[in-house]
């Protein structure tokens, strides 16, 4: 419509309408792409600054955005307003928008899941499962470290489980009720369990602004990465990975996770830091802070946990094929 007005602006009302819309997105729009065309098109530069021309008599006068288009050689009787083009182009546009949607989340679901995601032929994981735990590590915890005890007589359930990928190594995670803790393990060859740690939350840091971001992954300055982390309470811990008096790059993993509602996927950019705990045996002698930024699909947010070192042989863990 627009190049057509354009094509014949002599005629009564089509310059007028350029002025009533020259500010809209669509206008800007076509204006943009009439520019490029005019670059190596003559006929349409001498329209464009004809065009320019027109509009700058214009100025002063009252604008009318929503008055509708006059008709123009190359559109037919009864032909449709410049605001019913514009609804019609939006509804178009999320249509496309609403369809790729589908798609990648019909791709998404058809997405191979990992087989770490269910453990090992040796060590079985499923949402619902339960499973005993010692509870002494936890007594023995409580007052030298931050990790909030187990709740309930020892039995604990399953509410979701996840493989967390460092690398080409995978991570299984037992997510308890509420999913404020969960089990960490890492599974040897054998296929049983040959490193275990519990984590709870501490703090979840949701960063209003680009700034705030900026202080936690920040190439330069970000905390997550830096050679220590200090918490609320003051107390500094060093970093277990790749340890150093320089900042490094937080380790970026992907997590796929499974509940009652299927699968999901974030992407966390993590960092492991611990302390002493400076309690005699048998208590924990390290006490573990995990620093993760957590990407998952349209929300973002920080989470810092604190951790212990659970003896994988306390958690009797199912061993039989799950049907």
């Amino acid at each position: 419509m627009l190049w057509s007005l354009l094509n014949s602006l002599s005629s009564p009302g089509h310059t007028q309408f350029f002025y009533n819309n020259q500010n809209s997105p669509a206008y800007q729009q076509w204006r943009g792409e009439a520019e490029r065309t005019a670059a190596t098109d003559p006929a349409v530069r001498s329209k464009l600054a004809e065009l320019d021309q027109r509009l700058a008599q214009s100025q002063g006068q009252v604008q009318q955005p929503s008055s509708a288009p006059p008709p123009a050689d190359a559109r037919p009787e009864g032909g449709l307003t410049f605001v019913t083009v514009l609804l019609l182009l939006i509804a178009v546009f999320f249509a496309l928008w609403y369809l790729r949607r589908k798609m990648a989340s019909t791709t998404a679901s058809a997405a191979a899941v990992p087989a770490a995601l269910k453990g090992t032929a040796r060590t079985r994981f499923r949402v619902g499962m339960t499973i005993p735990v010692d509870p002494a590590p936890f007594i023995l915890a409580a007052g030298v470290t931050k990790i909030q005890p187990l709740a309930g007589s020892g039995m604990i359930s399953v509410e979701a489980v996840g493989v967390l990928m460092d690398g080409a190594i995978p991570l299984n995670r037992l997510y308890l009720p509420g999913r404020t803790a969960f089990f960490q393990l890492h599974l040897g060859s054998d296929g049983n369990p040959d490193e275990c740690r519990y984590f709870s939350r501490i703090d979840r840091i949701t960063p209003a602004s680009q700034n705030e971001w900026g202080a936690w992954l920040d190439p330069a300055q970000g905390m997550i990465g830096w050679p220590q982390f200090q918490t609320k309470d003051g107390k500094v811990y060093d970093r277990v990975w790749a340890p150093g008096s320089e900042r490094i790059q937080p380790r970026s993993m992907e997590e796929t996770i499974q509940d009652l509602n299927g699968i999901s996927r974030r992407q966390l950019n993590s960092m492991l830091y611990a302390g002493r705990t400076g309690a005699p045996g048998p208590a924990p002698d390290r006490e573990y802070v995990l620093v993760a930024a957590v990407d998952a699909g349209g929300q973002a947010w920080v989470d810092i946990h604190a951790g212990i070192d659970i003896n994988p042989a306390t958690l009797q863990l199912p061993s039989v094929a799950l049907s």
